[in-house]
């Protein structure tokens, strides 16, 4: 049941359509309405939410198959990568959360190969790759235009 709640995102891994897409919309709306929201991508907890989140896609891919749509917590990894040590506007946020959509449904080289790795591992290693890309592409446009706040390199 802990694991279930946990791959799930607090089950926000059953919304009927989308379940990725919403599981990041929630996690950036906690981030950006709840008072030390930013702590949610704090490099410690984003460490151990990594950790986990491995074993919790191994255990829910016994269940429910390869790479289940209902295990969301892999965007949420995803989007921490994205904003660790940021401090982004809500410009940023929204634009965070299009970009890391994009790169994880579209999956460019060579994230689709990572899909391949055995279990959690791949279930959640695509997702960190899509938020590395995300980040690197707000890191160059944050020094561009201060309206997304800042993502540091």
């Amino acid at each position: 049941m802990l694991v279930r709640a946990f791959a799930t995102f607090a089950y926000s891994g059953h919304f009927p359509f989308a379940p990725a897409t919403f599981a990041t919309a929630v996690f950036l709306a906690a981030y950006w309405l709840l008072p030390g929201g930013e702590g949610l991508a704090h490099p410690l907890v984003c460490l151990v939410t990594a950790i986990l989140s491995v074993p919790a896609s191994t255990a829910m891919e016994t269940i429910y198959g390869k790479d289940p749509h209902r295990v969301v917590i892999d965007e949420v990894v995803g989007i921490q990568v994205v904003l660790l040590a940021a401090a982004p506007t809500l410009a940023g946020l929204i634009t965070a959360f299009v970009l890391f959509r994009v790169f994880d449904v579209w999956k460019p080289f060579p994230i689709d190969r990572l899909q391949a790795l055995p279990g959690g591992w791949g279930v959640v290693a695509d997702d960190v790759l899509a938020g590395v890309y995300t980040r690197v592409v707000l890191v160059l446009a944050s020094f561009a235009t201060p309206v997304l706040g800042q993502f540091l390199p």
